[in-house]
């Protein structure tokens, strides 16, 4: 159809944007307010970090050893030794360090709120942050302010894949829970204090 209109691949991708914030805007101005209520939170909470097992700390360890003594490295392992490299490193930090601390903003914006956090969150934690929100509309921002990595859910990991690795999650579905009942306490408070719109 897009070669029929004679439309390049942008032009269609910027017709539609046009026609969708057009379509917005025709039931947003039907609704104007001038005295919204604002409202900004920033506080750092703590998350208990995934723990590495003493058999992952042993295959990454037995990984780095391997790769040490080569005399010529396989660049197709760059990612792996840093991976590895890491694991290795934060099994030995974990016992006097067992929290990751996160900056969580939440702003309610008039009846919607929009909160943020460092990790490429499965979306199961964020719908329930948007179930259990007293917002009409709620925006949950990724990658906000750090880089946490993935935020992997109990069923995920026992599902495994890449974003489910040790090496890929700093934070485990425990820390997961606790992000989600913080956040949503945050969000909520912006509405106890009765200035609902």
């Amino acid at each position: 159809m897009r070669t029929l209109s004679g439309l390049t691949r942008s032009e269609e991708i910027a017709r539609r944007i046009d026609l969708a914030v057009d379509e917005a805007y025709q039931g947003a101005k039907q609704e104007i307010h001038f005295d919204v209520t604002l409202i900004h939170h920033c506080r750092s909470i703590e998350l208990p970090v995934r723990m590495v097992t003493e058999k992952e700390f042993a295959q990454a360890e037995a990984f780095c050893d391997a790769i040490a003594n080569e005399e010529e490295p396989d660049p197709r392992l760059g990612l792996e030794r840093i991976w590895n490299r890491q694991t290795v490193e934060r099994y030995k930090r974990q016992s006097t360090d067992p929290y990751y601390t996160m900056e969580l903003h939440t702003i309610r914006l008039g009846d919607v709120a929009i909160c943020t956090n460092p990790f490429e969150l499965y979306t199961e934690y964020g719908v329930r942050i948007k179930a259990r929100s007293k917002a009409l509309q709620t925006f949950v921002v990724q990658l906000a302010c750090a880089y946490g990595a993935y935020l992997a859910t109990e069923e995920a990991l026992r599902g495994g894949g890449y974003s489910t690795a040790v090496y890929s999650n700093i934070v485990g579905p425990q820390g997961g829970n606790i992000l989600v009942d913080r956040t949503v306490e945050a969000i909520n408070a912006m509405w106890l204090d009765n200035s609902d719109p």
